[in-house]
């Protein structure tokens, strides 16, 4: 037979020298489920896919030594611990995840061929789509779907799974307006994140206020002049609050596609030493809605490149958050003192009593470095801090400080109960070159911060006088905000949200289930706040096969 079998990538063509047969059967194994209630016949209850198995058989020459390296080969690529992608060229786009079942044969009574059979088990009993399917702005009333927006707001998503089974869709809304809510609604569930509006019990209550958030600083796009302009301002005055030894006597400016270092300003007097010579501005956090400065609750996203393009280039960049008196409350770093290879490291820091650096990741893991581009001079490239990535966030509820990265990377929990009323009232960026060291070739070539946001998420405001307080607490109309990505994966049951990928599962409001979509055209209806335009919306998904 002309047609190709791959395994675990692997071309099993390119091991033997023919193929004789597969056998797929139809679908897979129906297991039903009945029960004896009477004498004659059973109750069917319910019935399941069970697992498949599927051969192919082979025809393999003789070689110099007989049919081992045959053998021999083919035994070296089935010792797979998990299922593995089982790929048979008639349905190139189809991906069975198989192992090996049973005896894998080969018949070698025959001087000139041998005969053989590979049989595998799909787990599962099912095949999927070896590329994902697609449906926005752009294809909607293609061969996918289509997606309408309805006079009422809400937009509706008519996916087109051409499968034989239902799948598990991922959504992904991006935010033209600050928005309290989002809704979707299938047939086969609904899900609902953000904040709804709460009618409290019947019994009365003295409740008069309510607590939302507000973005005090959320730029419409990354690496733009306008994200710092008037909002950052120089602080080379200020001791760098996380470690006196760098000093602040520099400039940063913007360069290129964020704050970047320049300078570090004039030498210290002659017979002292510190860590770093470089600059430090400052953003003072403003009034809210209701005039309140400051805040204990906070939810900040910033975006980094960091990559060193020269082996030896040093530096750092902090960002940092403080309270009234410009003490440490928390904060993250970059730091790179390798002078000879190119090795980062990413600083957690928290303050309180005992501020420290809470966390280094590398260098011995080697976990930061070259800025992900992979030039092959570092085993593992960064995939944190690099011209396409690069998001991190730092959130503060109350006593506890959460530290994520939005890339690849995980999310860093750590309480420190004496910092739990204690407000953030400014945010430092401090970029800097080693003691020692020059500002042209040594300097790390791309160092700069290239966006920052910052929602405060403990503003109480007064109910209105017209609403039955007793009764009734809006929703946060600011909950999520413009530009915000926020996506949902009903098949790991996980929502994301700030970049679209920073974990929030607690968005979840109770009663929401994560649900599959069925075969052919399904209409899902999407729901947003009272006050918020309808975000763009796209739906991907991966079709399975019986």
């Amino acid at each position: 037979m002309t047609f190709s079998v791959s395994f675990n990538g692997v071309d099993i063509s390119s091991l033997v020298n023919g193929f004789t047969g597969v056998t797929r059967n139809i679908g897979s194994t129906w297991v039903n489920t009945t029960s004896q209630t009477s004498n004659t016949g059973v109750d069917f209850l319910y019935n399941s896919i069970d697992a498949k198995t599927i051969t192919i058989s082979f025809i393999a020459h003789v070689r110099k030594d007989r049919f081992s390296t045959t053998r021999r080969e083919l035994a070296k690529l089935l010792n797979v611990s998990e299922p593995a992608p089982l790929i048979i060229g008639d349905e190139p786009n189809v991906v069975w995840y198989a192992v090996p079942d049973g005896s894998q044969t080969l018949d070698e009574s025959s001087f000139f061929d041998g005969i053989g059979t590979l049989t595998f088990l799909v787990p599962s009993g099912v095949a999927e789509s070896s590329f994902t399917q697609t449906l926005n702005a752009d294809n909607s009333g293609g061969e996918n779907g289509s997606i309408v927006k309805n006079d009422d707001g809400s937009v509706d998503l008519i996916i087109n799974n051409q499968g034989s089974l239902p799948v598990y869709p991922t959504f992904k809304f991006t935010h033209t307006s600050d928005n309290a809510y989002i809704g979707i609604a299938a047939p086969t569930g609904v899900l609902a994140l953000g904040s709804q509006d709460q009618y409290l019990p019947g019994s009365k209550t003295t409740e008069t206020t309510k607590v939302e958030s507000q973005w005090l600083l959320n730029p419409a796009k990354m690496s733009l002049k306008d994200n710092f302009d008037g909002h950052f301002m120089t602080a080379n005055d200020v001791p760098n609050p996380q470690n006196g030894q760098l000093l602040t006597a520099g400039n940063l400016v913007w360069k290129q596609d964020g704050l970047r270092f320049q300078d570090g300003g004039p030498m210290p007097p002659k017979g002292t030493v510190y860590l770093c010579m470089g600059a430090m501005q400052q953003w003072a956090i403003p009034a809210d809605a209701v005039g309140d400065v400051g805040s204990a609750n906070f939810t900040s996203t910033f975006n980094i490149w960091a990559q060193a393009t020269k082996m030896g280039q040093t530096g750092v960049l902090q960002v940092l958050f403080v309270d009234a008196n410009k003490k440490l409350m928390c904060g993250m770093g970059i730091y790179k003192d390798d002078a000879k290879g190119n090795t980062f490291q990413t600083q957690l820091y928290i303050g309180g009593n005992h501020p420290r650096t809470w966390k280094v990741f590398g260098p011995k893991l080697q976990e930061l470095n070259n800025g992900g581009h992979g030039d092959g001079k570092v085993p593992n490239p960064n995939l944190y801090f690099n011209s396409a990535t690069g998001n991190f966030t730092i959130q503060k509820k109350g006593p506890v400080f959460n530290f994520t990265f939005g890339n690849k990377g995980g999310n860093y929990p750590i309480t420190i109960p004496e910092l739990a009323y204690t407000k953030c009232m400014r945010v430092y960026v401090y970029e800097g070159q080693l003691w020692n060291r020059n500002n042209t070739d040594q300097k790390i070539t791309n160092l700069s911060l290239r966006m920052f946001k910052f929602q405060k998420n403990d503003v109480t405001k007064t109910i209105d006088a017209t609403v039955d307080a007793t009764k009734y607490i809006p929703a946060d109309d600011h909950h999520f905000g413009n530009h915000e990505v926020v996506t949902v994966d009903t098949s790991s049951a996980n929502i994301y949200r700030r970049e679209g990928a920073t974990i929030a599962n607690d968005e979840l409001i109770t009663g929401g289930e994560f649900f599959s979509v069925g075969t052919g055209e399904t209409t899902i209806t999407c729901l947003f706040g009272d006050k918020a335009s309808p975000p763009d919306i796209e739906a991907t998904w991966k079709e399975r096969f019986l």
